[in-house]
């Protein structure tokens, strides 16, 4: 428990912080001085402002810029002060720009992490309903990636491991047979190289069938039998990820239908990066994702490029060389298809506003001499006709809306003086003009990731937990147009209801991880009784905000744990199982919930688990040693409590509280009071002690000894915002300990 709480935590007034968040306590703290804060939650709104507000600036000191070097060069009679004012002005705005650029950056860098724990459970479920053994291993989790990256990638991923526990992992008989450990190898992998971020799916199965892959395309009519001998091997591997190709001799329920390597490579190619696959026949096949470490505000160094009367911008980076070419040395073939000679290559050579618009330049619209610019990307290379070159700069992208689709078109851009421009994507341009841009047949684009199935479009959460419940629960469904779930009247309102729903899936991302460790270290009692806890937290949360049929389900769960923590039961596999099974049926029951529907757990399957281990818990409590009202340290306990009344700044208070009639049991609350006082003080000792608590034998009267480095009157007030308006305490106290 944390003592050094901010002095936010006092205030009920003041915004939800992360629950996770890190603090550091200044040299004032002894003062009586709030404590610093090392991180704290920022509101995703906030956030999205900051960006566009970066954007701005970015544009503004552009414009400086430019204006600066417009000036130093014009015939206009400024004293040399004024220039060099402005360009001192100029100076200062880029570097302010960047500086603040490279920290929106910064904020927006999340640990690759929580992407990848997600799929410990996928790999588990998918092993056991397979029939395979997966050791499954994550490397580089601390990798740091854009957030949006780090959301973008799950899909992709989910799809990978998919396809490597169904198609690329043998089953234990095979693998033996083949000389190989039953148990198979599935790594994920992620770390950073020269400005790349590399993510890779590895797995030690069979690998890729050539042969196979290069049959299926002729058959298929993706290319003719010549063809399909002729190509090279990573242009077969390649072929993998064409819309619709599979070599699976059937579909099955996780994979084999054709779709979803075609979406993978579009998801990583939209990201600016690119699939690479790598496969050793019966050794496995690794695939990597070789991702450009992003901006948080899409930030281009880009030529400015005028065609017509049109301004647009290139990047920088797939602009090969800009060159003025006389008429007679473009060559034509078949009077249609024209062509230059760059550094004796031939390059193929398109007007870029017919490229675009259908309409091309007319002759007025350059001189004698053609300027060209030449692009290329990983899918060739072009030249393209313009009217003219204008200058270097440096761009924000403005990415244009989903519901737009201009091909060859990135995004918009302001240029200088708040001109639009136009971003242009080289890869869509060098598919256009080759014709590999697939239109479906009433003109339209073909999204392929329209093509995926309900499986691999569903979120983690519906993917993962099968169909969704039916609204159940205390709360009722609401109507078309009714606000999303508003907790049981006199409880609290929609805000604080949504402060418990953001803990408790804060406390179930821990819990995760906790289980499967259990898994690992299964006589582990103290991480037994850590489960405990987040299982008690959790329940508490769901009773507080309404869902007591939810609630009821978590007690379930803790009477299993109670059961292993009094040596009654051990950490099997089917307890594991158990407890990560009632993980994923919370998790989709907090989304059902804050979507505004009623949640009850209705997996038949899970019930009649838990009902296998459902004892009598009714205890005889003369057997519990009395209770005289008094603390009694335990010799650890007593070593704390000197150790806090000696440090400066530190004060022990004890408190007694004083708890309502209310709808949850009394134990219940008193748990949740101890747990909210965290925010304020380290815990000491409890009357009941923590024990008692925990097997409901508390009573309406609770005290508890914490240490805090606050004042009385900021606890009092604490007291007074949170507990008695959560917690129905109709009274309470605190005396500080001399």
């Amino acid at each position: 428990m944390n003592g050094n709480s901010p002095e936010a935590a006092l205030d009920q007034r003041e915004p939800a912080r992360d629950p996770a968040a890190k603090e550091v306590v200044g040299k004032d703290a002894a003062k009586g001085a709030p404590p610093e804060l090392d991180r704290m939650a920022v509101k995703i709104s906030h956030l999205d402002k900051l960006l566009g507000l970066t954007g701005e600036i970015i544009i503004s000191a552009s414009n400086i810029s430019i204006l600066q070097r417009h000036l130093s060069t014009s015939s206009a009679n400024i004293d040399k002060n004024s220039m060099e004012m402005i360009k001192n002005v100029a100076i200062t705005t880029n570097r302010i720009s960047q500086d603040l650029h490279h920290l929106v950056m910064d904020i927006r860098m999340v640990p690759i992490k929580e992407t990848f724990l997600r799929f410990r459970r996928l790999v588990r479920d998918l092993a056991k309903k397979k029939g395979r053994q997966v050791n499954f291993e994550i490397v580089g989790e601390d990798t740091l990636v854009d957030k949006t990256v780090a959301e973008r990638l799950y899909e992709p991923l989910a799809h990978q491991i998919r396809n490597a526990v169904d198609h690329g992992l043998e089953d234990p008989l095979e693998r033996k047979h083949h000389g190989k450990p039953p148990t198979g190898q599935l790594t994920l992998t992620a770390y950073k190289k020269e400005g790349f971020t590399y993510v890779s799916v590895s797995d030690d199965g069979h690998g890729l069938d050539e042969e196979r892959i290069r049959q299926v395309a002729v058959e298929k009519g993706f290319l003719p039998t010549s063809a399909a001998q002729a190509i090279s091997k990573q242009e077969v591997w390649n072929l993998i990820m064409l819309p619709a190709f599979s070599t699976a001799a059937e579909a099955t329920e996780i994979s084999g239908r054709g779709v979803g390597m075609d979406v993978v490579k579009s998801t990583v190619e939209n990201l600016g990066g690119e699939v690479i696959i790598d496969t050793i026949p019966s050794k496995g096949t690794t695939f990597t994702y070789k991702i450009p470490q992003l901006s948080a505000v899409n930030i281009t160094d880009a030529l400015i490029i005028r065609s017509g009367e049109s301004y647009y911008a290139v990047p920088i980076g797939n602009v090969v060389a800009t060159q003025s070419f006389n008429q007679g040395d473009v060559h034509t073939t078949m009077e249609r298809t024209e062509s230059i000679t760059y550094l004796g290559t031939i390059v193929p050579l398109h007007d870029l506003r017919e490229l675009l618009t259908g309409t091309p330049l007319a002759s007025g619209d350059f001189t004698e001499n053609l300027p060209v610019i030449i692009i290329d990307a990983k899918n060739g290379r072009i030249a393209l006709k313009v009217s003219e070159f204008i200058r270097p700069q440096k761009l924000v992208l403005i990415p244009l809306p989903e519901i737009f689709t201009v091909r060859g078109v990135a995004g918009t851009t302001i240029l200088g003086g708040s001109q639009l421009g136009m971003v242009l994507d080289p890869f869509d341009l060098i598919a256009l003009s080759s014709g590999r841009i697939m239109e479906a047949s009433d003109g339209s684009f073909m999204d392929h990731s329209q093509l995926m199935d309900e499986e691999e479009q569903a979120p983690a959460a519906v993917m993962e937990s099968g169909a969704p419940a039916p609204p159940a629960g205390d709360a009722a469904p609401p109507s078309a147009g009714a606000p999303a779930h508003k907790p049981q009247e006199g409880t609290m309102d929609e805000a604080m209801a949504e402060e418990f729903y953001v803990e408790i899936i804060n406390i179930l991302k821990d819990l995760n991880e906790e289980v499967f460790q259990l898994e690992k270290d299964p006589e582990n009692i103290r991480r037994v009784n850590t489960i405990f806890r987040h299982f008690h937290s959790i329940k508490g949360n769901f009773i507080m905000t309404g869902f007591t049929n939810v609630g009821t389900f978590v007690h379930e769960v803790e009477t299993v744990l109670d059961q292993v923590r009094e040596k009654e039961l051990q950490v099997t596999q089917d307890v594991i199982d158990l407890l990560l099974d009632a993980v994923k049926s919370m998790e989709h029951g907090i989304s059902e919930i804050r979507a505004g529907r009623g949640y009850e757990v209705t997996d038949a399957d899970l019930l009649a688990e838990l009902a296998r281990y459902k004892r009598s818990e009714s205890r005889d409590k003369s057997k519990d040693e009395p209770e005289d009202g008094n603390f009694h340290l335990s010799p650890l306990g007593t070593i704390l409590y000197f150790s806090k009344l000696i440090t400066r700044g530190m004060r022990v208070y004890q408190a007694m509280f004083q708890i309502g009639p209310s709808f949850q049991e009394t134990s219940l609350v008193a748990y949740l009071i101890i747990k909210r006082l965290a925010l304020v003080g380290d815990l000491i000792d409890t009357v009941p002690n923590l024990e008692k608590i925990e097997k409901g034998l508390a009573t309406e009267k609770l005290k508890v000894m914490f240490s805090s480095t606050h004042t009385l009157d900021e606890v009092n007030r604490f007291c007074e915002n949170q507990l008695k308006k959560l917690y129905n305490v109709v009274e309470f106290e605190n005396l500080p300990v001399d």
